[in-house]
This record gives C-alpha cells, structure tokens and sequence, in this order.
C-alpha cells in the first residue's frame, strides 16, 4: 500500500493543476456567457462556416476552423457547447506537453511547467473562450510535438510517430497560416535527431513531409475543385506592402510602373505600424484598390522591391518587434494593436457583428459578462510579472538545448524551434501583436521545463555525492 501511494503521489502537482485550469475554465463558462465576442475574427469565422459553400472564400486565412465551427454546430447549435469543448482543447494539450517533456527524459517537475503555462495561462483561457481558431490550432500543434518526440524512440514504429507529427502540424496549418512553418521545421528536426545513416535520417524527414504534404494537397485541391480560395496566398501581396510601409524610402528603389503613390514622405519614426497599411482607410493602398485582395500583385511588386532594396531596414525592424514575447506593449507606439488584451475589455461594435452572425446559427445566450471576469483579467495582467515570466521561460529554453544532453535535448530543440517560429514569422510577415505570442508560449515553456531539470542537474553534479 506505501509503494503503490509513494507512485502516485508525485502524480498530485499535476492533479491539482489540472483542477486549477478546469476551475478557471468553469469560472469563465459560468460568468462569461456565452463567450467573449469582442474580437472582429470571431465575426469572419462564423460569417463563412454560416454558407454551405463559405468554407472557401475566404481570402484572410484557411478555412479549417470554420469547417470547425461547421461540424460542432451540426453537433449542437448552443455556442456554449463549442466553447466548453476548446476549453477541453487547452486541457488536453497541457497533458500533451506534459508527457513530451515526460518522454524525452525530463523529471516529472519539470513537465509541470508547460502544463502550468498551458492551464493557468490566463491569455489562452481567453482564447479558448471565444470563437477564435487558436485553441484547435494549440491542441493539434501540441499533439504534433507529442509525436514527433514519440518518434526519437527506435524501439518503437518511429516512422509513423513521425507521420502522424507531420500530419497534425500540417492540419494545424488549416486553421492558422503560421503553421505551414512547421512541417518543415519538423522534417529538419527529425533529420537532425534521429541519428543513425543517412538513409534513416531520409527516412524520417520524409515521414514528417510526405503526410504533411497530402493534408496540404488535399486540402488545395478541394480549394480548387470548389472554384474558391486556399486563403493562404490571397493577400501576400498586401501583407508585404504593409510590411515594407513602415521603414520603406522610394530614393533607395525604383517602384514599379504606376506604384509612385505607394511612397511617403513621413519620417519613418512618425508612421504608423503594419496593420495600419493592411486595414485602416488612411493607407495609400486603401484608398486606391479598396479591400483586399484587390491589388495584391501591385503590392506584392512594391513591397518586394522595397525589402530586397533595404534588407537591414527590414531586419532592423523584425529584431525590434521580437522583444514582444516578453512585452506585448514593447514597440508599441508604431505598431497598433500591440496589446496586452484584457477579458475584461469589451468591444461593442465587435460584439454587435458577431451576435448578428450567431443570430443565424446559434441557440446562445444573451451576452452577460460578472464580476468573476475582472479576477480573470486581473490575473492576465499578472501573469507575466511584468515580462520575467516569459523572458524565464525563454531564457531556461534556451538552456535546454544548450545543457541538456541525448533525448532530452533534442526534445527542447523542438520545443524550442516550434515555438519560436510561431514567433519569427508573424514579426517577419506583417507584424507580432500580443495575440500571436499566445500560442507559442507554453511550448517555449516545454523546452523550458527541460531547460531547468537540465540545470539541475548539472547542478547536482557539480556538487557530487550527498
């Protein structure tokens, strides 16, 4: 009876965690009803999962999670139901890292921490209580790492780990565009890791691609065979533009044939950030195609020239925007939308657009927000502790790769990578706002987790036998 209880008993952190999160969660599905609807997406979303042939018109992004909010609705029309089963998502996928960092040899400790970060962090509670695409993409992404670190065994049948972990990134992709950055980061990890000759390392690269390339395939070609939109390319021409706007000096490049209006005069420390130029009336752009994507090769041209012809501008600027994982309010002044968000920040305009779509679709109830999402909105603005949480978690993955050895290093290389590419290419793209440094954070905290047991125990050694 002592042996089976000294088992589980280093099992309670994680229960009580768990029971943390489920509680926080039920605190918001009771007192924040029926979701938050303050964010435009959330709007988007639900206007093309409302048509039986929206699933590809829309130029923004993939289309997966309304296809999401198809099948669920079908399932059952409450909003609620929806919301309650992203909550589920954001559990399952602290469980999921959990038993990454689990499986590449770290103590049990340190996997608690990206199960705390997935399950406490108050940030992704708020997404996962609104119609917004990121707690599947979460989940699938979590799941995909899962995978691939289930894959370094070579005991086991490591090249379908590794399928499935290409699988999973590249559905993950459906929902969120910065996703197609991990399959290949995947496919180079898995390369690199397995270790063994050449034609295994092959072997486990193309596991990750081959999968990962059907999924994207499949899902062009139903695209295609609709007549409609992938909504992974339509608008790369403006987010280039808006990209380049910021910093761009037509005295540096020739704009092409009939883009002169594109160029300004402002001093670059006076304009305003990349999401100005991509959706506010006052962009030159704007005023001369109107919504996107109209214009989008012009653009695309101009913005091109424009990088290519001042490349330390544009890095200049990506450096400059990547401290926003520790403060979302860094670079601010800029870039709007910078963040941080609250829950308990509300916008009515926004809310009037998403109850009209609900209205079509949805049994849900009307919007009443208590006294309980103040201490939610308390706690986001807490979390970080003023940027040392993050910049922590950072710093102790880093220490993973750098101090961790066999297994375990190469799990916090792909805990690592994976996370920071979710950081990188927003800031190289168009810009990082606070909601794009969410979803990569408890996956930092995963490598970070391997990072601090590695450093205990070199610790441990240091100091020798007790």
């Amino acid at each position: 009876m002592n042996a089976r209880a000294a088992r589980l008993r280093p099992h309670l952190p994680l229960i009580v965690l768990v029971a943390a999160g489920v509680a926080l969660r039920a605190l918001l599905m009771l007192d924040y009803r029926p979701a938050v609807l303050s964010n435009p997406d959330s709007a988007r979303f639900l206007h093309f999962a409302h048509y039986s042939g929206g699933l590809f018109d829309d130029h923004f992004g993939p289309s997966g999670y309304a296809a999401f909010l198809k099948v669920t609705r079908f399932v059952w029309d409450r909003l609620e139901a929806t919301i309650a089963l992203q909550h589920l998502f954001g559990i399952a996928a602290a469980l999921l890292l959990y038993a990454g960092v689990r499986r590449v040899g770290a103590a049990r400790w340190a996997a608690l921490v990206p199960a705390a970060v997935a399950l406490l962090w108050g940030d992704l509670v708020y997404l996962e209580h609104a119609p917004l695409s990121e707690p599947p993409f979460v989940l699938l992404v979590a799941g995909g790492l899962y995978a691939g670190v289930r894959g370094l065994d070579r005991g086991g049948r490591w090249p379908a780990w590794f399928a499935l972990a290409g699988a999973l990134v590249a559905t993950a992709a459906l929902f969120r565009n910065v996703g197609l950055a991990l399959p290949p980061v995947l496919a180079v990890w898995a390369f690199a890791a397995i270790g063994g000759s050449v034609r295994e390392r092959l072997v486990a690269a193309g596991a990750v691609v081959a999968p990962a390339a059907v999924v994207i395939g499949l899902y062009a070609g139903l695209a295609a065979l609709d007549d409609g939109t992938t909504g992974m390319s339509d608008v790369s021409g403006w987010n280039l533009y808006a990209r380049a706007a910021p910093f761009a000096d037509c005295s540096q490049f020739t704009p092409p044939t009939g883009t002169r209006f594109l160029c300004q005069t402002t001093p670059e420390s006076e304009r305003p950030g990349s999401l100005y130029y991509l959706w506010f009336d006052g962009s030159p752009a704007r005023a001369r195609y109107g919504h996107p994507p109209i214009g989008n090769d012009t653009l695309g041209k101009w913005g091109r020239r424009a990088l290519v012809a001042q490349p330390l501008d544009y890095l200049s600027d990506v450096a400059r925007q990547l401290p926003r994982f520790v403060d979302p309010g860094a670079y601010h002044r800029r870039y709007t939308g910078g963040g941080p968000f609250s829950i308990a920040r509300r916008n009515a305009e926004a809310e009037r657009r998403v109850q009209f779509q609900l209205r079509r679709d949805y049994d849900a109830a009307r919007i009443h927000v208590g006294g309980g999402v103040e201490r939610v909105a308390e706690w986001q603005d807490t979390q970080r502790l003023g940027g040392v949480v993050p910049a922590a978690l950072a710093l102790f993955a880093l220490l993973g790769i750098v101090l961790a050895r066999g297994p375990a290093r190469r799990g916090a290389l792909l805990f690592a990578a994976a996370g920071g590419v979710l950081v990188l290419l927003p800031a190289a793209t168009l810009t990082l706002i606070a909601r794009y440094t969410v979803p990569p954070t408890p996956l930092i905290a995963a490598a970070a987790g391997v990072g601090a047991w590695a450093l205990a125990e070199r610790v441990r050694a240091a100091r020798g036998p007790a």
